[in-house]
């Protein structure tokens, strides 16, 4: 199959849909374990990552990186190179612990605080019995420490799911990435806190009318600041578009 991929402001999004991505892509890799590195990407992450060029060079060096955030499916269709759909982190990581439910992997969770990744691992537990849940550790650690890395690379996971926020878990995967001999790597930000129950996801009427964000600041009214970026994102995008048009 040949891969196909749209860039936006300088990264490359893997131009794909959810079924395609996880039986032609996915799939094969985890049963032959090939090491894979997969980054969701939303207009956030796309803003620092132009900004600090040791993350850009971090997430450009993953094996895919996914449309994660509306802004971007929003993105490719004005620069007319509409990416198929959006491939979330968190439906991802679902996804994945379907296949390991049936194959009987191993998985390894590490982010958010104690109470969280310890509900969400008894939760993952009891929705998917298959899955080998060789360990699990909260997100308050210091990224750089190899000792927790060499204790979970130890346990051979097929697939380790890192929940300490952008840019703090593809800097850890980055960082650890060669002790493993195996395993699919991916940040999945706060999904925990949605396995575990603390934040509720958008409702689907949300996610059809492309207001997902405005639920998530409903409930997080702190993320404000952050959503400030996306005014940026539009306007570069659009001027992008002018340059090409131009052109």
């Amino acid at each position: 199959m040949t891969e196909k991929y749209v860039e936006i402001l300088s990264i490359p999004f893997i131009d794909s849909n959810m079924d395609e991505f996880i039986n032609q892509m996915i799939y094969p890799r985890l049963m032959n374990q090939e090491k894979t590195f997969v980054v969701t990407a939303n207009p956030e992450i796309v803003e620092y990552a132009n900004e600090h060029q040791d993350y850009k060079d971090i997430i450009t060096s993953a094996d895919y990186i996914t449309p994660d955030g509306v802004g971007i499916i929003m993105a490719s269709k004005w620069l007319n190179q509409p990416l198929q759909e959006r491939i979330t982190g968190f439906d991802l990581m679902n996804e994945l612990f379907r296949i390991a439910d049936e194959q009987a992997l191993k998985v390894y969770l590490l982010g958010a605080e104690e109470s969280v990744i310890e509900t969400a691992a008894l939760k993952v537990q009891e929705k998917y019995p298959g899955i080998e849940l060789v360990g699990y550790n909260h997100g308050y650690i210091d990224i750089k420490d190899e000792c927790l890395a060499k204790s979970i690379a130890e346990l051979e996971p097929d697939i380790i799911l890192t929940a300490l926020g952008f840019p703090r878990q593809e800097k850890w995967v980055s960082m650890h990435y060669p002790l493993f001999k195996k395993g699919f790597f991916m940040g999945v930000g706060g999904s925990f806190d949605v396995l575990a129950g603390r934040v509720n996801r958008a409702p689907v009427l949300w996610q059809k009318v492309r207001l997902e964000w405005l639920f998530r600041l409903i409930q997080q009214p702190s993320r404000w600041k952050r959503m400030l970026v996306l005014p940026k994102f539009v306007l570069k995008v659009r001027r992008k578009k002018k340059r090409l048009q131009r052109s």
